[in-house]
């Protein structure tokens, strides 16, 4: 079972104490990004050059201004309506048999 002590990397000093509790949560976060950019990683330049190939795959791919709703287009006079006409083939079957 594991033990319920905290382990820290580095030793908390008097100072740092006093700096965590004077801080604001604004100060912590940029503390802490600044810290955590400074770490390199061993893979940090492979993952860089892969997540610029993968960007560079999705625009290559990307088809521009397809997709989406289709726009609506301007609804025409009424004079203009054909929703009564037939189509040609019914219309000669409906005269053939009257």
């Amino acid at each position: 079972m594991k033990s319920k002590t905290i382990t820290r990397r580095h030793p908390v000093t008097r100072a740092a104490a006093q700096r965590d509790i004077d801080a604001t949560p604004e100060d912590h976060y940029r503390r802490e990004k600044a810290r955590r950019a400074a770490l390199k990683g061993p893979n940090d330049d492979l993952m860089e050059q892969a997540k610029r190939e993968y960007l560079a795959q999705l625009e290559a791919a990307a088809i521009k201004g397809k997709g989406g709703r289709p726009k609506k287009k301007p609804a025409g006079s009424p004079d203009e309506s054909h929703e009564d006409e037939l189509p040609e083939e019914i219309e000669l079957a409906l005269t053939d048999e009257a």
